[in-house]
């Protein structure tokens, strides 16, 4: 089976270019029937070529399609495994014959508008504008993506003023849900069309590392057969990473942890800043240092960890490090790395491998989680449609609030095998809910989903043990 994947992203150029011809048509219609000429009418009726892509099928009329619109930073990773996920999805789902409504098929088709998310130079700007053309200018009906909370602070809001009902795929930022429904106390009519797919928000994030570093410091002390309990954090010096940094100078210390460097850098920071980081983090000796790394640094980071080797462990988030290319990509200075990741090639529900083989067969590289979250993203609306017979947002939105933690969807994800949301459209969390994996890359380029002592995962879907550097770890 051949899957070709063909991104179709129309930028502002484009769009204005269609815009533009679709006016000359209207003209030239107007000036040929004023002088009589019926074939004027062609210009009216003749058919547009469709923006919208529709994997593993062709020639679909546009009001046979379900109009998805994803918003991302394209040329980076993130916004990649936001396109790619969906892509599978809508490609099963068009494969499969579509989705039927009252006896019609339709099907999935898809478009990108790239909102630069992911540059360190930030313009809030491009991110709103992206936002209105998807909306306004290709007719997405419904929005999936978000990467940047900086970003998607601006552009969710034209989302929201458009009433289009928004699955987010890469924000863990509590402040998004919160609209919704929580300290914001923002009005839930307005923003009850935003729901978080992927991945768990940043308080939950900060939840599990702290379970997994309370797993940690017993068994490293026990291994080691002496007391680990300096911890340091080096995260980025953005929005998403402060309620999880709060969550950890709070809690860590009841587990018996002493903080010993909160270290904030700016995410324009170089391979020379992170050699300064890891000498002042080794300076302090910690045991344990806890990334909090969504961007490129993470590249940085370990490249110097593998030159310096300060004797620590490092065990938290590192987006980039969750691609199967990272190990090429930083020549194996990875190794003894243990990062949060959404799925694995292990049974966290009844379809991740299958997910996982699909993934890798058609894309040759394994998924990130924002590719995790489009997929299941596509599923989700395509699976409310045809439980409604209905495309409104609103008849939508009932239906996913019908998911609770009392009456959970059981068996459509491949994160979780059982998805729920709160009231404020956020998701649940806690095995068999919402729950991230922690996999460490080993000495020979494999990765492996290490034991979080039963507390986050149950150890039947662990794939490896944890393994320590041998250079060893400070006193």
């Amino acid at each position: 089976m051949n899957k070709k994947l063909n991104y179709k992203i129309y930028r502002s150029d484009e769009n204005m270019e269609r815009s533009t011809k679709r006016i000359l048509a209207i003209v030239l219609v107007i000036a040929v029937a004023g002088a009589g000429l019926g074939i004027g009418l062609w210009f009216v009726f003749a058919p547009q070529e469709s923006i919208f892509e529709t994997p593993g099928v062709s020639g679909v009329s546009d009001d046979r399609l379900i109009k998805i619109g994803l918003l991302g930073g394209i040329t980076e990773i993130q916004g990649e495994g936001n396109y790619e996920g969906a892509w599978l999805a809508a490609y099963n789902i068009n494969q499969a014959g579509g989705v039927q409504v009252n006896g019609t098929t339709y099907y999935i088709g898809l478009v990108a508008e790239d909102t630069d998310e992911s540059n360190p130079v930030l313009d809030v700007t491009k991110g709103v504008s992206a936002a209105e053309k998807i909306i306004e200018v290709d007719g997405a009906e419904y929005i999936i993506g978000g990467f940047r909370t900086e970003a998607l602070k601006a552009y969710v809001e034209v989302v929201m003023d458009a009433k289009k009902l928004f699955l987010g795929t890469g924000a863990s930022t509590d402040y998004f849900c919160g609209n919704v429904y929580g300290e914001a106390y923002s009005s839930y009519t307005r923003y009850k069309y935003w729901f978080r797919t992927m991945p768990i928000n940043s308080s939950a994030l900060g939840g599990s590392q702290i379970t997994i570093m309370a797993y940690l410091g017993g068994y490293l002390s026990a291994v080691l057969a002496k007391p680990v309990t300096k911890v340091a954090i080096l995260r980025e010096a953005l929005d998403w990473t402060i309620p999880m940094a709060n969550a950890l100078n709070t809690y860590l210390p009841y587990y018996g942890f002493t903080i010993v460097a909160d270290i904030q850098y700016p995410i324009t920071a170089t391979a020379t800043d992170f050699a300064t980081y890891w000498n002042q983090i080794e300076g302090l000796d910690a045991q344990i240092t806890i990334p909090v790394i969504s961007a490129q640094g993470g590249l940085y980071m370990m490249s110097q960890y593998a030159a310096l080797q300060p004797q620590c462990l490092i065990v938290g988030i590192d987006v980039q490090s969750q691609l199967d290319t990272f190990w090429t990509d930083t020549s194996g200075d990875c190794k003894y790395e243990t990062i949060m990741q959404s799925v694995h090639r292990t049974n966290k529900s009844d379809l991740t491998i299958a997910f996982w083989d699909d993934f890798v067969a058609t894309f040759d590289h394994e998924p990130l989680y924002t590719a995790v979250g489009a997929y299941d993203s596509v599923n989700l609306i395509a699976d409310g449609i045809n439980a409604t017979g209905s495309f409104k947002a609103q008849r939508l939105i009932t239906w996913l609030e019908s998911f609770t933690r009392s009456s959970p969807m059981i068996g459509k994800s491949v994160t979780a095998s059982h998805i729920a949301w709160n009231p404020s459209h956020d998701l649940e969390v806690g095995w068999p809910f919402g729950t991230t994996l922690y996999c460490q890359w080993q000495a020979d380029g494999s990765k492996h989903v290490i034991t979080s002592g039963n507390l986050l995962y149950p150890d039947s879907i662990v794939t490896g043990p944890i393994s320590l550097p041998p250079w060893g770890i400070n006193d």
